[in-house]
């Protein structure tokens, strides 16, 4: 298996754990007993332990493939002249922050009025309500685990990976949108919003920096963010 191949499995494998680990709940929960009909809620409900559980398989299966790649993803991409260190880190918080209040008060609002209007398959407000229910594990899943093995994945390994067969153009379109597909629990606005809002800008953003910094911070400010808005909303 070649590295661009290689590349492509983690990304593709990445929104298929959620798939697969609500498969085995589902299973699990109709062992136990629980009414078939109660088990969608039943696996709502533990929306946060679900996102924690891909997030360790994500980061596992991540590990394997690029050390298969010599890519040390504690290292590549970390890289960055210390004169410009301090553009990174305020860059990234004032990109993070700016996103987490258009969410807040801008996509959050449309994607609710969207799926009202015209649809998901994901009930109106169901996700954000989820998430509210188990704040210990959200924290973790989201804010620890999250801005870092994603980022690791989609804008270290494999958009490095992609720009060494494709245009940076074309990498960083396919980066956003294999992004935004990580996010379909969220329904299909969420999945386009998290495309084009996070994934096209932290792509273009890494490859003008050289590295990681930047958007590691930016990622970890939206989520901190994100975790703090959604607990006082519920």
């Amino acid at each position: 298996m070649n590295i661009t191949r290689r590349a492509w499995t983690n990304l593709v494998l990445a929104p298929l754990w959620f798939l697969i680990l609500i498969i085995a709940a589902t299973i699990y929960f109709n062992a136990i007993g629980i009414e078939e009909k109660n088990i969608p809620n039943k696996i709502t409900d533990n929306t946060p332990l679900l996102i924690l559980m891909v997030q360790v398989l994500i980061f596992v299966t991540l590990l394997n493939f690029s050390k298969k790649d010599n890519f040390n993803i504690f290292k590549a991409g970390w890289a960055i002249d210390k004169t410009k260190l301090s553009m990174d880190i305020v860059g990234g918080l004032l990109t993070g922050t700016a996103i987490a209040l258009f969410y807040f008060y801008a996509l959050s609002p449309l994607q609710y009025y969207l799926q009202l209007t015209l649809g998901d398959y994901v009930p109106p407000g169901e996700t954000m309500q989820a998430l509210g229910k188990q704040t210990v594990l959200f924290f973790i899943a989201n804010v620890l685990f999250a801005p870092f093995v994603e980022e690791s994945l989609y804008r270290n390994y494999a958009l490095s990976k992609f720009l060494e067969k494709y245009s940076p153009s074309k990498s960083i379109v396919l980066t956003a949108i294999l992004f935004g597909l990580l996010h379909w629990v969220g329904g299909i606005w969420y999945i386009l919003m998290t495309g084009v809002i996070v994934g096209l800008p932290f792509a273009y953003i890494t490859i003008k920096r050289g590295n990681i910094v930047w958007v590691f911070i930016a990622h970890f400010t939206l989520n901190l963010l994100e975790f703090i808005y959604i607990i006082n909303s519920f």
